[in-house]
């Protein structure tokens, strides 16, 4: 339904209008007339018609004068006018006032009127629907400034090439706390990812704020946004808690004690002394989560950023030394001694505050040193050994550490330890002799059973039995163990090494060493050359 305001000082013509077509039925009802500008304004305001008809002569205020009020109070419906023959000067301006249309009074007829209000509905359901759709942007945009900005500090503390002042040129969203002193908190759970479905929709920043809302009871003033999954940032000015009376210890364990209450789980809070700036604040961030760290020897739920200060290296212990003592109380002990001994180089890093980073890749050096240091460390299962080793690097404590580290060092055996094989057959010895001296070159199961006169089967059965393992995989052990021994007697052409082992194909060469020592020989050479110069420089100094 569209209202219609009919504006014409002769009667008659209303009176035509009126009854022209039936108004009611066709949805657009007369809501009033009017027989000049001034008094039609006066209705406008009153009546708010959709549609108006006016004519353009008229006493008192014409309708081109009409128009130009009406554009002065920005009305949002639509104008057609009536004029007569010779008219055109007005209509002409009437348009352009802003008029969609126009009739001639002597030649109106009914399907023409009708048309022209259909065509004039049309125009004002477009402009309602783009109306519409506007207000719905608008709703959306103020509705989702807060997500954009926390989608901007989110990209600006956890990516350091990140320019957040193209950003901030949409004036809409409005940074407060450039100058302002606040505290940063950094707020995370570390849970079981089997719980992570269910915990995850209750971590969030909007939870996060609402439980800071129920202790200092503003919004506008501070910052809450989510930086990864399950931690959150938290910038509270210094002021705020200062009109609360809070500490920021003493915030944080409120904080952490409403999180407890309503979702069962105790959160990790890492906070910083106060600072001024968002450029500063972003650095106080990587300083909580380096802070973090520290749960690698305690477990602690509050950690003041300031209190945390870790050591970079290992003071006077170097991975060679430790890795050469270590092998020598396994020779001297057995292996299992070395638990004490990791457990006692676990108790100092936590005593000296060791960076977890440091311990891990101190560790890790050692597992690539020892197996090939010395020739007697055999790799037994290459794969698990390598696994382990990875899983050292994602370690969160130092018991995990610990026990991926033993769980790595099970997977070598010391040759020396090895049980004692029974006193081996004349012919078993002649075959490995037989290996030792031609491993260089092609040899086939047929030519070792030539040479101690036995069938190929009971060669390989016997030879099984005696030294318990299969004899091709025993020639493969000796050569590999060969090829490392020219490595590290500085051989550095790969081809060349497999072929003074006697194997002519690079790739099954390459394939066989890894097999046995867990790395590549490309690896194992750099790994040489890095402890070379290791030891060199120990040396000099």
């Amino acid at each position: 339904m569209y209202n219609v305001l009919l504006v014409d000082d002769e009667p008659i013509v209303k009176i035509a209008l009126r009854t022209m077509i039936h108004w009611d039925e066709l949805g657009f009802p007369i809501c009033g007339t009017a027989s000049d500008g001034q008094e039609a304004l006066n209705l406008v305001g009153k009546l708010k018609p959709d549609i108006i008809i006016t004519d353009l002569k008229m006493p008192n205020m014409d309708g081109l004068q009409f128009m130009r009020e009406l554009n002065a109070q920005n009305y949002k419906g639509k104008v057609i006018v009536a004029s007569n023959f010779g008219d055109y000067e007005l209509v002409r301006e009437a348009l352009l006032l802003g008029a969609v249309d126009y009739i001639l009074k002597i030649s109106i007829q009914t399907e023409g009127l009708i048309t022209q209000l259909r065509q004039t509905a049309s125009l004002l359901q477009e402009e309602q629907h783009t109306l519409q759709e506007q207000e719905a942007k608008d709703r959306f945009l103020r509705n989702n400034l807060k997500s954009v900005k926390s989608s901007i500090l989110k990209d600006y503390f956890t990516d350091t090439h990140y320019d957040i002042h193209h950003f901030l040129q949409n004036k809409q969203i409005v940074l407060n706390l450039w100058a302002t002193p606040c505290y940063l908190f950094y707020i995370t759970f570390d849970f079981d990812p089997a719980d992570e479905h269910r915990i995850k929709g209750n971590i969030s920043a909007s939870f996060i704020e609402n439980t800071i809302l129920n202790l200092i009871e503003t919004v506008n003033d501070m910052e809450v946004f989510q930086v990864e999954a399950n931690s959150i940032i938290a910038l509270i000015p210094v002021q705020q808690l200062i009109d609360h009376h809070m500490e920021p210890a003493v915030f944080m364990s409120k904080v952490c004690k409403l999180i407890e209450m309503y979702i069962s789980l105790k959160p990790i809070i890492v906070f910083t002394k106060q600072f001024v700036g968002y450029d500063e604040a972003r650095r106080k961030y990587r300083a909580c989560m380096d802070a973090l760290h520290i749960n690698f020897y305690n477990q602690l739920s509050t950690i003041d950023v300031s209190e945390v200060e870790f050591s970079l290296d290992m003071g006077q212990a170097n991975y060679v030394d430790y890795s050469i003592s270590v092998l020598q109380q396994w020779q001297k002990e057995g292996k299992d001694s070395i638990k004490n001994r990791l457990e006692t180089l676990a108790q100092k890093c936590k005593r000296n505050q060791i960076h977890p980073d440091t311990v891990k890749e101190f560790i890790m050096k050692c597992l690539d040193y020892i197996p090939l240091s010395e020739s007697k460390i055999q790799v037994h299962d290459a794969e698990q050994y390598q696994n382990h080793r990875k899983s050292i690097a994602i370690c969160k404590t130092m018991d995990a550490l610990l026990s991926e580290t033993w769980q790595a060092f099970e997977c070598l055996t010391l040759l020396s330890e090895a049980p004692t094989l029974p006193i081996l057959k004349k012919e078993v010895q002649d075959v490995i002799q037989y290996i030792e001296s031609h491993y260089q070159d092609k040899i086939t199961l047929e030519m070792i059973a030539d040479h101690v006169n036995f069938s190929e089967n009971y060669l390989c059965r016997v030879f099984k039995e005696q030294v318990g393992t299969s004899l091709i995989t025993y020639i493969n052990h000796v050569r590999m163990d060969k090829a490392a021994a020219l490595i590290m007697q500085g051989s550095t052409y790969m081809k060349e090494v497999a072929s003074l082992v006697g194997i002519s194909d690079q790739f099954y060469f390459n394939r066989l060493f890894k097999k046995q020592f867990g790395i590549s020989p490309s690896e194992y050479k750099s790994r040489q050359l890095a402890s070379t110069r290791q030891l060199a420089s120990k040396t000099n100094s």
